[in-house]
C-alpha cells in the first residue's frame, strides 16, 4: 500500500522547486549543518513550517552548480531534496536553491 501524501508534503513539493536563500560564508564550503539550517529557513519562508528533521550528510562546495542531496522528514515521511548553489556573489555571499523530490523516499531507505 502506498503512503498517502499529507497536505504539508504536497505543499512543500509544490512550492520548493527552485526556491532560494541568500547567505554569507567564511569558507569555500558550506558546512552540512549550515546547509540543513538554510534548507529549513527556505521551508519556513515558503510553506510557513519547518520539516520535523533535516539531514544533509555532506558539506556543499561554494561554486555555481554544486549540489548536495539531503533528506527532510515531514509527518514520518522522508523526502529527498537537492540543495544547489545557484549564484555566488562578491565576498562571501551565495544563493542556495532547494528542489524537493516529487515522491517520498521508499520506507527503509
Amino acid at each position: 500500500m502506498r503512503p498517502v501524501l499529507t497536505p504539508v508534503v504536497l505543499a512543500v513539493t509544490a512550492l520548493l522547486a527552485g526556491c532560494s536563500v541568500h547567505a554569507n560564508i567564511d569558507t569555500k564550503f558550506v558546512p552540512s549543518d549550515e546547509v540543513e539550517k538554510k534548507t529549513e529557513e527556505v521551508l519556513v519562508q515558503e510553506v510557513g513550517q519547518a520539516p520535523d528533521a533535516t539531514d544533509c550528510p555532506d558539506d556543499l562546495p561554494v561554486r555555481v552548480g554544486a549540489d548536495v542531496r539531503c533528506t527532510i522528514t515531514v509527518n514520518d515521511q522522508r523526502i529527498g531534496v537537492t540543495v544547489s548553489v545557484a549564484k555566488v556573489g562578491k565576498g562571501t555571499d551565495y544563493t542556495l536553491s532547494v528542489e524537493v523530490d516529487d515522491e517520498p523516499l521508499p520506507a527503509g531507505s
